[in-house]
């Protein structure tokens, strides 16, 4: 195995050194983000996941904008169409009132996760916090998740205009925009009651569900396999880091 991961990690970094083209003319094709307010830790976990429209102008150099209460970047991965795991070496940068972190993707399809800070988590308490969506780049569907946290009351999120499910025992509200410009903003507006400062599950004791991705037709089914199996392996590894 630790043959495999060093492999692994070699061809990712010849592939992405290879990288062209300026970033600017980066179209991503679809993009998932889900919220998780307090879902393990006292923050909000953001997992932000999709694949660029152009597969010929991979390997390339991309940047993600990130929230300034980030206090942690977990992964920042690349997917094969076989479904490889390609994680990135990474380091945070702070510009203006955002942070960044300019990565190189060997392949178009992307997961990044972290955890940010953007209230104070006391008991019997509201929380509240607006999310701005990274659109560096035009994205041509875009969908937006908001978990709503255990033994949270008074839920409520902003526009209005949203769709509701449940997964996983936890109610959804869902957003979808076609065909966002880059540098439209797209922020979400969220607030809540808890009486209590417990996140909503214990990875020490609780299955972590991996989000649901994209599901369609064409490429998006290597999408859907590739996210699936990065999801395994991001599991293991949080559960390692909550051990």
């Amino acid at each position: 195995m630790l043959a495999i991961s060093i492999f692994i990690f070699i061809a990712s970094t010849i592939a992405a050194s290879g990288a062209t083209g300026a970033t600017k003319d980066h179209v991503i094709g679809r993009m998932k983000v889900t919220l998780m307010p307090e879902y393990d830790a006292q923050s909000v976990l953001v997992i932000q996941e999709g694949k660029f429209a152009d597969r010929t102008a991979f390997p390339s150099d991309v940047k993600f904008t990130l929230p300034m209460e980030v206090t942690k970047l977990t992964d920042a991965c690349s997917l094969s169409p076989g479904g490889h795991h390609f994680c990135q070496i990474f380091e945070i940068k702070k510009a203006g009132k955002n942070k960044f972190v300019n990565i190189k993707l060997p392949f178009p399809d992307f997961f990044i996760d972290y955890q940010y800070a953007p209230f104070a988590v006391k008991k019997n308490s509201q929380r509240e916090f607006t999310y701005s969506v990274d659109t560096s780049y035009p994205i041509k569907t875009l969908e937006v998740h908001v978990q709503q946290p255990a033994r949270s009351e008074k839920f409520k999120i902003e526009p209005a205009s949203y769709e509701t499910y449940s997964k996983d025992d936890f109610e959804y509200r869902k957003y979808t925009f076609k065909n966002v410009k880059a540098g439209e903003a797209k922020s979400i507006s969220v607030s809540y009651f808890k009486t209590d400062t417990a996140p909503s599950v214990d990875l020490k004791f609780s299955s972590m569900k991996t989000p649901e991705v994209f599901e369609g037709s064409t490429g998006e089914i290597l999408l859907v396999a590739g996210l699936a199996a990065l999801g395994i392996i991001w599991i293991a590894r949080r559960r390692v880091k909550k051990a």
